[in-house]
C-alpha cells in the first residue's frame, strides 16, 4: 500500500508559531489519509517562501527519499493547494518529474488533478502560474510604492549609520538622527574635510569615540562617508527609460551639502591632504615632526624603562647617529617658544575689525557674483519653461525637450551649489571670527590643554615643514607666513632685553626672516588652518597672511596702543 508524507508550508516563522494555518493544513490533511485510508508516513513541516525549493524541511525531504530510491512500492506527497507546493513555475515543474523519477506522486487536496490525463495539464499550469503571477504582482506594487516614496524623500530601508528608524502617531515610518551614532559621524565627515588625518585613522577614532555603542564597522564607514542621504538628499534610481537623480529628504540632514561635496573631493583625491600620524604615545607629540640634526632623518619616540619600573619617553634617531633627546626636555622648550610666540593684549581686539571691515570689501565681488548667479538661473529657468511651452504645443519633439531639461536642470543644481557656497561663508565669518580670532591668539594654550590629536593639528597647521632640535631650542627652516607676522608684529612692540630670543627664525641658521610684507603670494601651505570650537560646534577658519597686513598696518601708524 502506497504511504503518503504530509507537507505543510507557511511563508515566515512567525505564522508558524503564533499563526493557525500550519494546524490548519495539518488537520485537513489528516481528515483526507482518513477518509481515503492512506496510512501516514511522515509530516514536513516549512517556514520559508515558496519562491525556490531551497528549503531546509524539503531538502530533508529529498535527502530521505533518495535514500530509498530503489524501493519498488511509491509513495504519495500532500499538500493542500499548488501554492503550497511552489509558487515559481518553472522550478515546479522539474521538481515534478524529479519526484516522478524518485516514485513520487505530488497531489493538492483541494485542487486534484490526474496528470494522466493531458487536458488537465493545462489546469496544472494555472495552478502553478496564478501563484507566481500573484508574487510578482504584489512585488511590483510593492516596488513602484517603495518608487513613490523616495521621490517624495522618504527613506524606506533600515536606518543607516547615524540615523534609527522611527513611527509617527499616523503610523507612517521615517528616520530620526541616533543621539550616540550621529555626533561621532558628523565629527568624522569635518575631519575628513579639514584632511589632517587619512580616512583609516579617523575611522578608529570614531569607532573608539563610540566605544561600542555604535555600528561603526569598517563597510558600514566608508558607505556612510559616500551616502548623499547624510546632506539630506535621496537617491531614486534609474528604471526603464528614467534616469537616476536626486530629490530632497525628508529627514533631518547630518551635515551641509557644501561639507559633504568637500568631503568627496577629499576622498576622490581633488583637494591637497595633510596628514600627519596618529599616534598612540600622549607624550610624544612631536614625533613626525621632528628631524635629526646630524642625519636629516625623521625622529621616532620610544619608552625605556628605569631601574626603578618607570617609564621615560625619549625622541631618538633610528640610524646609529646616536642623537637622543629626553622627551620631557624637547616638549617643554616647544612651549616655551609657543608662549612667546603669541601677541601682546589689544592685537586680536583690533585686527578682528580689520577683519571684518576686509571681509566686507572683499564680499562686494561675492555680493556681484551672486547676482550673476541668480541672473544666470533666471534664464536656465526661463529656457526650460519656454521648451515646455513648445513640447506641450508640438512645435519641439519630446527627444529634444528632454535633452533641454537635462542641461538646463543640471547647470541650475550646480549653480544653486555655489549660490549655497557663498551664503554659508558669509554667515559663518560674521557669526564666529571674534570668538575664532581669539582662540588663535591663545594657540599656546590650546596647544598645552589640547588632546594629542589637536596639537599635531596645530603642529601641521604651523610648520609646513619639520622642526629640528639643537638640544635647548626648536627651529625650522619656514614657519607658517601667518604665525610669522604675528610674531614679527609682537616681537617689535617687545622691549629690548638681554638674553637669548626665543622666535623659531632666530634659532635657523639656514632662514632669511620675511619682512613685514610679504615678497609673493603665499601658497596654499602658508594658510593657518586651525579648527575652532564656538558653542561647542567645530569650524575651520583659514587666515592668509595677506589679513595680517592690515593688523601690522595699523601698528605701524599708530592705531593701537600695548598696555
Amino acid at each position: 500500500m502506497r504511504k503518503a508524507d504530509l507537507y505543510i508550508r507557511v511563508s515566515t516563522d512567525e505564522q508558524a508559531d503564533k499563526g493557525y494555518s500550519t494546524r490548519d493544513q495539518e488537520d485537513r490533511l489528516r481528515k483526507y489519509c482518513e477518509l481515503k485510508g492512506i496510512p501516514i508516513r511522515d509530516i514536513y513541516v516549512e517556514d520559508h517562501s515558496a519562491k525556490s525549493f531551497k528549503r531546509p524541511e524539503w531538502q530533508k525531504y529529498l535527502s530521505k527519499l533518495r535514500k530509498s530510491k530503489n524501493s519498488k512500492v511509491g509513495s504519495l506527497l500532500l499538500f493542500t493547494k499548488w501554492d503550497r507546493f511552489s509558487r515559481n513555475a518553472g522550478d515546479a515543474y522539474q521538481m515534478i518529474n524529479q519526484l516522478r523519477i524518485l516514485g513520487v506522486a505530488p497531489e493538492a487536496i483541494e485542487q486534484p488533478l490526474d496528470l494522466t490525463i493531458p487536458e488537465n495539464k493545462i489546469m496544472l499550469a494555472f495552478y502553478l502560474a496564478a501563484p507566481e503571477v500573484e508574487n510578482d504582482r504584489r512585488a511590483l506594487n510593492v516596488f513602484h510604492g517603495m518608487r513613490r516614496a523616495r521621490k517624495e524623500g522618504r527613506y524606506m530601508a533600515t536606518a543607516p549609520l547615524g540615523y534609527v528608524n522611527k513611527m509617527t502617531e499616523d503610523k507612517k515610518k521615517y528616520i530620526a538622527l541616533h543621539e550616540i551614532e550621529a555626533p561621532i559621524l558628523k565629527w568624522a565627515f569635518e575631519q575628513i574635510a579639514t584632511s589632517n588625518f587619512n580616512t583609516e585613522q579617523i575611522w578608529k577614532q570614531a569607532k573608539k569615540k563610540a566605544n561600542g555603542i555604535g555600528r561603526f564597522s569598517r563597510n558600514s564607514f566608508w558607505r556612510a562617508i559616500r551616502n548623499p542621504l547624510y546632506c539630506g538628499k535621496i537617491f531614486v534610481p534609474p528604471y526603464k527609460e528614467e534616469k537616476g537623480y536626486f530629490v530632497k529628504g525628508q529627514h533631518e540632514p547630518l551635515i551641509s551639502e557644501k561639507l559633504f561635496w568637500e568631503v568627496q573631493d577629499v576622498l576622490d583625491g581633488r583637494k591637497k591632504k595633510i596628514k600627519p600620524k596618529i599616534v598612540s604615545n600622549d607624550d610624544l607629540p612631536l614625533r613626525g615632526f621632528l628631524k635629526c640634526p646630524k642625519c636629516n632623518r625623521m625622529l621616532t619616540g620610544s619608552s625605556s624603562r628605569g631601574k626603578l619600573g618607570v617609564y621615560y619617553n625619549y625622541y631618538h634617531c633610528s640610524t646609529s647617529c646616536g642623537v637622543r633627546f629626553k622627551a620631557e626636555t624637547v616638549n617643554e622648550a616647544f612651549i616655551k617658544q609657543l608662549r612667546y610666540m603669541s601677541p601682546k593684549p589689544g592685537m586680536v581686539d583690533v585686527f578682528i575689525e580689520a577683519f571684518i571691515k576686509d571681509f566686507n570689501n572683499k564680499t562686494k565681488t561675492q555680493n556681484v557674483e551672486r547676482a550673476n548667479i541668480i541672473g544666470e538661473i533666471d534664464a536656465l529657468n526661463k529656457r526650460y519653461q519656454n521648451a515646455l511651452l513648445k513640447n506641450a504645443d508640438g512645435e519641439m519633439a519630446d527627444d529634444d525637450f528632454k535633452e533641454v531639461k537635462k542641461l538646463t536642470k543640471g547647470k541650475i543644481e550646480v549653480l544653486e551649489r555655489r549660490l549655497n557656497d557663498l551664503a554659508t561663508v558669509g554667515t559663518e565669518i560674521k557669526d564666529l571670527v571674534a570668538s575664532a580670532l581669539k582662540k588663535v591668539a591663545n594657540i599656546d594654550r590650546r596647544y598645552e590643554n589640547g588632546d594629542i590629536e589637536e596639537k599635531r593639528i596645530i603642529l601641521g597647521s604651523m610648520f609646513p615643514d619639520f622642526l629640528e632640535f639643537d638640544g635647548i631650542k626648536h627651529r625650522t627652516p619656514r614657519l607658517n607666513s601667518a604665525i610669522a607676522l604675528i610674531y614679527q608684529s609682537n616681537n617689535k612692540l617687545q622691549e629690548q632685553k638681554s638674553g637669548t630670543s626665543l622666535s623659531f627664525f632666530d634659532l635657523s641658521r639656514w632662514v632669511r626672516p620675511a619682512g613685514i610684507e610679504p615678497t609673493s603670494s603665499e601658497p596654499e601651505s602658508d594658510i593657518l588652518s586651525i579648527e575652532l570650537r564656538a558653542q561647542d560646534e567645530p569650524y575651520c577658519l583659514n587666515i592668509a597672511s595677506s589679513h595680517f597686513n592690515v593688523m601690522v598696518s595699523l601698528f605701524r601708524k599708530g592705531f593701537i596702543s600695548v598696555i
